[in-house]
């Protein structure tokens, strides 16, 4: 991954972008944290599959499948995917991600909105000296 961007949250604007995430956060029931506490992106596992939620990209991730061919075990990687579309990502136990399902349109996501997502792999956050 490069490296992270400024906060922003999609589809808002620069002027009502902390008015829309306070209100992603009252939906979560947490406080919104502080600038330089604010989620880019996390990596977390679920139903075997390892899951990236970044915010401003739908969601993706992978899963490995062991099979025997002629005796041998053979893996291979499957990539999954999400039309999801991440909006939020608050940090807790466990972590809640937001996306646009349900939000604008349906974006035919099998995930709740919010979503739980346990205690993630690895979080990255957004660059707070920009």
């Amino acid at each position: 991954m490069s490296a992270p961007p400024a906060f922003f949250v999609p589809a808002a604007t620069s002027e009502n972008q902390e008015q829309v995430f306070g209100e992603f956060a009252k939906w979560c029931s947490v406080s919104p944290p502080s600038i330089d506490k604010r989620i880019y992106s996390i990596v977390f596992g679920h139903d075997s599959e390892i899951w990236t939620a970044t915010v401003g990209e739908t969601l993706h991730g992978e899963r490995t499948r062991t099979s025997s061919v002629r005796g041998k075990r053979i893996e291979r990687t499957i990539h999954v995917s999400d039309p999801a579309l991440v909006l939020a990502i608050f940090p807790g136990s466990p972590f809640q991600v937001v996306t646009n399902h349900n939000i604008a349109g349906s974006a035919g996501s099998r995930w709740a909105n919010p979503f739980l997502a346990g205690q993630p792999k690895s979080v990255t956050y957004f660059d707070c000296k920009q």
